[in-house]
């Protein structure tokens, strides 16, 4: 038994030798695009840094300074069903590498069986209980690397889902503060319209007793009352904007829509004012942080070894078998076993290996060229969002002086109007430019904070969680 033993030792440890010989997976790629070191965008009237020990801002919606915000992302990221997916698509792909990671081990397997009866001549017309056990073991040896580029595949396409998940998570942030401040610039506008209202009521009352005095006309008394007719109708369209950003929150955050949001609607305070400075990390760093670039690398990375995979099926495939098993039946004994070295060669295959190869190259382009693109756009979003900030802060601005002035000039207007100096016309007019002029300027608010959010999400902030990067045995 000895010598069976020495043998298969022999194989074990030439199999040992020759994968040793076997490819490793691949590095990061570059994308082969010349980023720029700083952004060519300045954010007008904002003071605005992006030097290079400025950093991506992973938790950026505790910068807003809201604790309602802060509620609502840590309910999202624990209930969220689309963020809940892509991490049970991170485990399929994970366990997809076990099963092709397990192709580098040898194959261990394990037989037993057992009969009695009556074999004719095999056994001198008599009954007998046959029992026999096997132990089998094949390995291939992988010399030309095609199961390790396999796994060097399955390995980026892994990384690739995770970051994937994280460009979710990403996603799912953004879209929670944009919906929250979507419901706040509907609480808003709707609390505008009703104060509006409430002034052209007080206005359309004055108009009647002005008619009762015969100051005013049947035609003042209908304009005025058109008016108020008119700022009445936004109410129903307003709430129904408000209902349905209720019902969008609910669904990011894992509820049923329709539910009881008294308690979300009661707890909100005042907005707090942005920061006056903004500051951004370089070119460079946003790269390296944004999900989905480093998922768009990964992919191209698996099509570099799925090539190599392809180009392994032109080389032999070379494998160990050995066998070791034990019969024992009624007049004798056995203990069979033998070990092999096998070698498969493909000869005549009519191009379908060449045909793989060339088809994996162009897939390996085609991830090349997405790659690109998907850092080309990276770098356009971060532009766009910096041009829209300092844009949409300027305007802010504007509207901030327009308000003021289009109440001062309504202020004016009524006390002229019931004075004697003015007439409804003046008084109608400087009330709907108040109530425009003040609806633009909420709406500038929530826009800037949301362009505020797009900075963050093109920086690739968020993703990062604290239990760090998954490594893979």
């Amino acid at each position: 038994m000895s010598e069976r033993f020495k043998i298969l030792s022999v194989l074990l440890l030439a199999g040992l030798s020759l994968a040793a010989c076997t490819t490793t997976p691949a590095g990061r790629q570059d994308a082969g695009v010349a980023v720029p070191s700083q952004w060519s965008q300045v954010v007008a009237g904002v003071p605005f840094s992006s030097g290079p020990d400025a950093t991506v801002e992973q938790e950026w919606w505790r910068q807003l300074g809201d604790p309602v915000l802060d509620g609502l992302v840590a309910e999202a990221l624990a209930n969220n069903k689309s963020l809940a997916k892509a991490k049970a698509r991170v485990e399929e792909a994970r366990a997809q590498r076990g099963v092709v990671r397990s192709a580098l081990a040898p194959d261990v397997s394990a037989s037993a069986g057992a009969q009695r009866g009556n074999q004719g001549y095999a056994t001198n017309n008599k009954v007998v209980s046959i029992g026999e056990a096997d132990l089998s073991v094949s390995w291939d040896l992988d010399l030309f690397g095609r199961n390790q580029a396999r796994l060097a595949e399955s390995t980026a396409l892994l990384e690739s889902e995770e970051a994937t998940r994280q460009g979710v998570r990403v996603a799912l942030l953004a879209e929670v503060a944009r919906t929250y401040f979507d419901l706040r610039d509907a609480l808003r506008q709707l609390d505008l319209t009703h104060q509006n209202l409430a002034t052209q009521q007080r206005t359309l009352d004055i108009t009647h007793a002005q008619r009762q005095g015969a100051m005013a006309s049947d035609f003042d008394v209908q304009r005025a009352a058109a008016q108020v007719s008119a700022t009445a109708a936004l109410i129903p369209v307003q709430e129904a904007a408000r209902d349905a950003t209720l019902n969008r929150l609910a669904v990011l955050l894992g509820r049923p829509p329709g539910g009881d949001d008294r308690a979300l609607l009661t707890s909100l305070e005042a907005m707090r004012p942005l920061a006056g400075s903004l500051v951004a990390a370089a070119p460079a760093k946003v790269l390296a942080a944004r999900p989905d670039v480093r998922a768009a690398e990964r992919r191209f990375a698996a099509s570099l070894s799925a090539t190599d995979a392809a180009s392994a099926e032109l080389f032999p495939d070379i494998s160990l078998t050995a066998l070791f098993g034990t019969q024992s039946s009624t007049p004798f004994n056995a203990t069979p076993w033998n070990g092999g070295l096998g070698l498969v060669q493909p000869i005549l295959n009519f191009g379908r290996i060449e045909s793989q190869i060339d088809a994996a190259d162009a897939r390996q382009r085609q991830m090349f060229l997405a790659y690109q693109q998907t850092v080309l756009e990276a770098l356009e979003e971060m532009e766009t969002a910096l041009s829209r900030y300092g844009h949409e802060a300027q305007r802010n601005q504007a509207l901030t002086t327009g308000v003021s002035q289009n109440r001062r000039a309504a202020d004016l207007a009524r006390t002229q109007y019931t004075n004697g100096y003015a007439g409804l016309l003046d008084v109608l007019v400087a009330e709907r430019n108040l109530l425009d002029a003040e609806a633009a300027q909420a709406t500038s608010d929530a826009n800037l904070r949301r362009d505020l959010v797009s900075i963050y999400v093109a920086a690739g902030g968020g993703w990062e969680e604290r239990d760090g990067p998954v490594q893979h045995p």
